[in-house]
């Protein structure tokens, strides 16, 4: 199956109606929605994040009717390195420490930290947006002025592409970070998805 017609299957199954409870946990960050699905959890409220925010958080209404709701599925990624992994709801970003505008993304959020870094990413599509940039810090700078809207793509030296897994072997460490933390700095790495691992209702 190509990504394409893997990406469609996915989005076909995203949303189901579920009876909720208030027993359901409540994620106000995307580092609990991680925490909760490796807890177990396979179905929370959502109420804060950018994985929240690119939803429509207050914005959408989700209610079903009844006592039901409309739950939405999600993907989480995978970052792998030799002795270790971490799982991210929103993104994983390589970036050479020292030119950190020199940065490879994994996005699973079109809307990250209020500036929308891949804005044809979908949460719940089975695929990961890697956003390569390889731009001057000039260049850089008049792109990020254009984060917000998304405008900053396409550009020539952004480079896009869709990944169920991706795989980087680079020549020296890099600092990696995952939802906003710094988990390591290190060369060798891979990234990968968990199509629909955990599923969110918004409130």
């Amino acid at each position: 199956m190509n990504e394409q017609n893997s990406a469609a299957k996915y989005l076909d199954s995203w949303q189901f109606t579920t009876q909720t409870g208030s027993s359901l946990k409540v994620a106000k960050t995307d580092t609990e929605i991680v925490r909760y699905y490796e807890s177990g959890e396979s179905l929370i409220r959502l109420r804060g994040g950018d994985l929240y925010k690119s939803l429509g958080g207050k914005e959408i209404s989700r209610n079903g009717t009844g006592n039901t709701s409309v739950a939405l599925k999600l993907d989480l990624g995978v970052l792998k390195l030799k002795q270790s992994k971490y799982l991210f709801a929103s993104y994983c970003k390589v970036a050479d420490p020292l030119k950190p505008w020199l940065a490879l993304w994994a996005v699973n959020s079109p809307i990250i930290a209020g500036k929308r870094i891949s804005p044809k990413s979908h949460p719940a599509d089975g695929l990961l947006d890697i956003i390569e940039f390889s731009m001057t810090l000039r260049e850089f700078q008049k792109a990020y002025k254009r984060f917000k809207s998304g405008d900053h793509i396409p550009h020539p030296d952004i480079k896009t592409s869709k990944k169920s897994e991706y795989r980087i072997n680079l020549n020296k460490k890099q600092r990696i970070v995952v939802d906003g933390k710094t988990v390591a700095y290190a060369k060798d790495l891979s990234i990968e998805l968990i199509p629909h691992a955990i599923a969110v209702v918004l409130l």
